[in-house]
């Protein structure tokens, strides 16, 4: 049996060397997430080896070793035994991205077991706390041995109830797979007598945060290879954890209009190092893609308001630095991180939106602390990408319905679906609530097509509902026609859900521009041939306008934005007309919306508008409201 048991050891010991060595090749990784791992596979390699050492001696199978390095060897044993312990524990909780304080006192408790069995550890060859000579040879549990071992695995049950409260995700996922699997080794090592396998078992339960856990601060690390992004969330994440407060300043420089042809690497590493002399309590990064330096200071607000006041007073004089002189383009932007992000994720979202944000006030001014009509903003931001963020991960948007007329018979024909959160504190949101956050975030093509899958999930269930339409259009951004495989995928989602495309519409949007990216016209003319209808969105507006009509062949209509239709109509309906005239010269039927008085309506069927939409009409509707509109003589 002791040697069937060293051999699981050994298995165990090369187990977990290949997965330190994996964990090492990981990049991206949150530096401190990553120390806990690193310490955590240690803990255990060590653990392992000592293991191994200390299963001949305790069966009393080397009775040539000298007592006192027996108990010298069991001592160490059950020191690294405890040490694994605490590492795993603790690597667990980071991996699930548990809230601070539940993170600070499971580390109390954790180290006060840890320190117990340690000391218990040190006092055994003399008290046999944990371990005592036997009289036939070899050693024997020590009173204190099993009730150190169940306050561990109370520890570890603790643990996953405080991963209940920890951020849904793959990260609390895999941080609950690596708790269950030592929680199941516990059975099967009183099982299994002396031929353990526990250590095994914590092998495999390492294995899914080795090969690829989310890991906390990978959502800046991944939109940025600058280490100075690392850096500064690294930072971050240690002062929220432990409880320190802290200040940020955004300094956006630039040399001045006489510095000729100076490029950015030859004034940018001097003024980071005037910068860091100046402000020698302090700690400097430049974030490469927001093209700022960011000035992280922890400790009071007053102190480093002072010191940030005299260091933009000295850039606004500017700087002489090899042939350019650095001024300040933009007033430093004073955070207090505590008061604006009181959690980590908020935190790091705070870092992108600062990258933006202009503080009140013009340019060359003294800087400012944000006030709180700004911070009230910055707060509103924060809570309504985290409620996007959660629509993302449930996979479900809200939907609500607006129909499209026909202008002359007064027959709905089309729905236009209009996406909301429906969120407990912030209520329900709009498009122009999140759709800016979205596209500012890298989110506009996932959003897509849960907003897409939503409306497929919706068609399906009723197909009874949608009869009486002839199509329901959803709207498609720039950002989505991005991705080279977008009319592939949406194709066969409608085939998955049973949805005909010939039952849908595309309304392209022109929050930006289709120009210069590739592909997009292929993708139009792939949906165009599954059967699905385009329609240019708020045409006049933005960069909807004539050259997208004309890149566009494959548009069946155009939807005129609702601000150029109500100006026309008010200053001059001739305009309107041509409008029109030339939309239909083009081949194309005209959607006007924005119609919100029996006026406007009449004004548009004269000026020969093909379809009408407006809250004139109807409000945004919901499934029951939308059958109660389409259906009146049924109830």
């Amino acid at each position: 049996m002791i040697h069937y048991n060293i051999y699981f050891q050994m298995a165990a010991f090369v187990f977990l060397a290949a997965l330190a060595l994996i964990c090492l090749m990981r990049r991206g990784a949150h530096t401190l997430t990553r120390a806990a791992l690193y310490r955590t596979f240690a803990s255990a390699l060590a653990a392992s080896a000592l293991d191994v050492l200390a299963t001949p001696v305790r069966a009393g199978a080397w009775p040539w070793l000298p007592d006192r390095a027996a108990c010298l060897l069991l001592a160490a044993w059950m020191i690294s035994q405890f040490l694994f312990f605490a590492c795993f524990v603790l690597c667990t909780l980071f991996l699930a991205k548990v809230s601070g304080k539940q993170l600070r006192r499971m580390m109390r408790l954790t180290g006060l077991v840890c320190c117990v069995g340690i000391l218990a550890a040190l006092l055994s060859p003399w008290l046999g706390l944990l371990y005592r000579p036997r009289a036939q040879g070899g050693f024997e549990n020590g009173p204190l041995y099993l009730p150190l071992l169940a306050c561990c695995w109370l520890l570890l049950v603790f643990g996953c109830l405080w991963m209940r409260r920890a951020k849904p995700g793959p990260g609390r996922q895999c941080a609950v797979c690596m708790a269950g699997f030592v929680l199941a080794a516990m059975p099967l090592q009183l099982a299994a007598g002396n031929v353990r396998l526990f250590w095994f078992v914590v092998a495999l339960a390492l294995l899914p945060a080795a090969l690829g856990a989310p890991l906390p601060g990978s959502q800046i690390h991944s939109a940025s290879g600058c280490p100075n992004y690392r850096a500064l969330s690294d930072t971050l994440w240690d002062c929220y954890q432990f409880h320190k407060p802290y200040c940020l300043a955004f300094l956006r420089l630039a040399p001045a209009n006489d510095a000729g042809g100076i490029s950015p690497a030859q004034w940018l590493a001097p003024t980071a190092k005037r910068l860091r002399a100046a402000t020698p309590r302090c700690m400097v990064f430049y974030l490469s893609q927001a093209g700022r330096f960011v000035v992280f200071s922890q400790g009071s607000r007053e102190g480093f308001s002072s010191q940030m006041a005299e260091l933009a007073t000295g850039l606004n004089q500017g700087w002489a630095l090899k042939g350019c002189t650095v001024t300040l383009t933009q007033p430093a932007i004073l955070m207090d991180g505590l008061r604006c992000a009181p959690d980590l994720d908020q935190a790091l979202l705070l870092l992108d939106l600062l990258e933006e944000f202009t503080p009140d006030g013009p340019i060359h001014a003294a800087p400012q602390w944000v006030n709180d009509q700004a911070l009230a903003r910055l707060q509103r931001t924060l809570a309504v990408r985290r409620a996007l963020t959660g629509a993302l991960d449930r996979g479900r948007f809200a939907l609500r319905y607006l129909p499209v007329l026909d202008a002359r018979t007064g027959r709905t024909v089309q729905l236009e679906v209009l996406p909301r959160i429906d969120d407990e504190q912030l209520g329900l949101l709009g498009p122009d609530a999140f759709v800016p956050i979205a596209e500012r975030s890298g989110l506009a093509e996932r959003m897509g097509d849960v907003i897409f899958d939503s409306l497929l999930e919706a068609m399906a269930a009723d197909p009874e509902l949608f009869r009486s339409v002839e199509r329901v259009s959803v709207n498609l951004s720039p950002l989505q026609l991005a991705a080279p495989d977008l009319a592939d995928r949406f194709v066969r989602m409608a085939r998955e859900k049973g949805v005909p495309c010939s039952r849908l519409a595309f309304e392209l949007t022109e929050s930006r521009s289709l120009r210069g990216t590739d592909g997009v016209p292929l993708l139009i003319r792939q949906l165009f041939a599954a059967g699905a209808a385009i329609t240019v969105d708020d045409f006049g507006a933005g960069h909807s306008n004539l050259t997208r009509i004309l890149d566009l062949p494959e548009a069946g209509a155009v939807k005129l934005d609702r601000y150029v239709m109500r100006t026309c109509l008010a200053r001059d309906p001739k305009l309107l007309a041509h409008l029109i005239d030339f939309v239909h010269d083009c081949g194309k039927l005209v959607i006007a919306q924005g119609v919100e008085s029996r006026q406007q309506a009449q004004q548009l069927v004269k000026l020969g508008a093909d379809y009408l939409q407006g809250f004139y009409y109807a409000m945004p509707m919901d499934a029951d409201e939308l059958r109660r509109f389409l259906h009146p003589d049924r109830l």
